[in-house]
């Protein structure tokens, strides 16, 4: 038998956890079993110079340049050529017209057929994988749709779509439950997101590095700064445990849509000790340095940075949500509180606390063992 000739499919290539756990799940798949391709239909983000040499990358035609870009977004910054292209896309999945669509698109954009063909993000990406010619779909699922329905305006669409697909994959076993649960499907499996391989080595590069030596708790979080990710209840729960005398450093790493109104609720309450860092392409050095990793997520699939923090001996102050009791499984590896403010403000003050155990944690995930090769070997049964 020949290599198997793999698809994936993803709507853009931006710093952020899907793009990042894609590259790693291309660089790690045996070469002597597959020859891998990726669509990007709207090819940008900063990732795409992280895919791996050997993987052809295919961009989508004109008609998916807005697929990864919200109305709303477009109105606002009065992009009308944008919008009018988001319309026409918007019309013909509310008619349904998208199946024909995507068959004739697909035809102008690739020019073989595969054994498998995965959906990298479930929405959008779906749809398309759904009405190709490949012989074998997979969907992805990447996020706790109990929580955040991303599908909610076209249920009747993606329910369709799903019926042609094979297999879905979620990262955390609460977003396979909460998968099936909205969309009534039965065939998935859990399999936690591949961390990146060269996580200790890049953690190990001091030069990368500008978190300070400091006398008080270094704390970190590394995230787009979007809506899901909460950043401004992480900077709430900052000031108030600074107000109520647990000095510390809060460094954030990052950059995206409320970049602007971060940095300036931070300026009106004159928050000196908050530093933002911007977007790293190794963020890994500083993460090692913290000596506590926030997360302040509304919601998640499986959160690939608290496996990566704990990879690199920080801790890790989460909020409840999917994967944190996957990932969160010893007093030595942090703290998971309630997905709300106040327990947000209560949790990083307790953290806060006691610098002593902070720095105990730190020298028992020395031990700390994510699995790897394993995963890899999971994606191989199902591939």
């Amino acid at each position: 038998m020949g290599k198997k000739k793999i698809l994936f499919v993803n709507d853009e290539m931006r710093m952020g956890g899907v793009a990042r756990v894609l590259n790693s799940l291309m660089r790690n798949l045996p070469r002597d079993k597959y020859e891998i391709d990726l669509l990007v239909l709207h090819k940008e983000g900063m990732l795409l110079n992280e895919v791996p040499n050997d993987v052809h990358v295919y961009e989508g035609s004109k008609f998916f340049e807005t697929v990864d870009l919200s109305l709303d977004r477009l109105i606002k910054e009065k992009d009308y050529p944008k919008i009018a292209s988001k319309l026409r896309l918007l019309f013909y999945m509310k008619t349904g017209l998208i199946k024909k669509k995507i068959m004739e698109e697909r035809k102008r954009i690739l020019d073989k057929q595969y054994d498998v063909e995965v959906a990298a993000k479930e929405g959008f990406c779906t749809i398309f994988t759904a009405y190709g010619d490949s012989k074998r779909k997979i969907n992805w699922v990447l996020t706790d749709y109990s929580v955040k329905n991303y599908s909610v305006n076209h249920m009747s669409l993606v329910k369709q779509a799903l019926q042609q697909i094979d297999l879905n994959i979620a990262d955390s076993k609460q977003a396979l439950v909460a998968y099936e649960t909205v969309f009534r499907v039965q065939n998935g499996v859990t399999i936690h997101n591949l961390m990146e391989d060269s996580i200790l080595e890049k953690g190990n590069r001091k030069e990368d590095c500008e978190i300070k030596d400091s006398d008080v708790p270094n704390v970190i979080t590394v995230a787009r700064f979007h809506p899901q990710k909460s950043i401004d209840r992480l900077l709430i729960a900052s000031q108030n445990a600074k107000e109520r005398g647990y000095a510390h450093h809060l460094y954030l790493v990052g950059g995206g849509e409320l970049e602007s109104e971060l940095k300036e609720y931070a300026e009106v309450y004159q928050m000196e000790h908050v530093h933002f860092l911007g977007y790293k392409q190794n963020p890994y050095a500083d993460m090692k340095k913290a000596d506590l990793f926030v997360l302040s997520s509304l919601y998640e699939g499986f959160a690939t940075v608290v496996s990566e923090s704990l990879m690199l001996t920080t801790p890790v102050l989460t909020t409840r949500v999917s994967g944190c009791e996957e990932q969160i499984t010893s007093p030595d590896y942090g703290w998971i509180v309630e997905n709300t403010q106040e327990a947000l403000n209560q949790g990083l003050i307790e953290a806060l606390s006691n610098p002593a155990r902070l720095k105990e944690q730190k020298e028992a995930l020395k031990h700390h063992h994510y699995d790897n090769e394993a995963i890899i070997e999971e994606f191989v049964k199902v591939l």
